[in-house]
């Protein structure tokens, strides 16, 4: 079975996406401090997480886009 994608997830439950954006950008910090000092080994954790990040920004904005067109129709 594919593995759910972190949007399925976003979007199934009611939690706080700018909550989720800020513990995203917190461990990529973290990654790319581990990385300039050379113990990081799985350096594809970075590229994950900025892609997450970016998903998280898409989800937000189709949160804003529906609830604008919610206020247009009624």
């Amino acid at each position: 079975m594919a593995k759910e994608s972190l949007l399925d997830r976003l979007r199934s439950k009611s939690t706080d996406v700018l909550d989720e954006e800020g513990k995203l950008r917190k461990e990529l910090l973290e990654l790319k401090i581990k990385h300039s000092s050379g113990q990081l080994k799985e350096t594809h954790k970075i590229r994950e997480i900025r892609r997450s990040i970016a998903q998280l920004k898409t989800l937000n904005k189709e949160q804003k886009v529906q609830e604008l067109e919610e206020k247009n129709d009624g």
